[in-house]
């Protein structure tokens, strides 16, 4: 199991999709595991309606990490985060 497998699990729940079978349940034995890990946490600009699903160490393309969350590289705007619990 990688961080990958956990941001398409946390957006299938915020999606309200379909799981597969135990799917939740063996990403939430996963992140019990390794709780350095943490909560994956689900990141939107208001502005531009861009989303990313990503843990509180990362940035990608869209999104630079700052002291209190995230922001926008597309329109520099303050991103808003939800956390995502298992």
């Amino acid at each position: 199991m990688d961080r990958q497998m956990i941001r398409d699990t946390a957006g299938r729940v915020l999606r309200s999709d379909d799981l597969a079978a135990n799917e939740k349940e063996s990403v939430t034995a996963f992140l019990r595991a390794n709780p350095a890990i943490g909560n994956p946490h689900m990141v939107r600009c208001d502005w531009c309606h861009e989303a990313q699903v990503l843990f509180r160490d990362e940035e990608k393309d869209a999104f630079t990490r700052t002291g209190r969350g995230w922001r926008c590289a597309t329109c520099d705007n303050h991103a808003a985060s939800q956390e995502v619990r298992f």
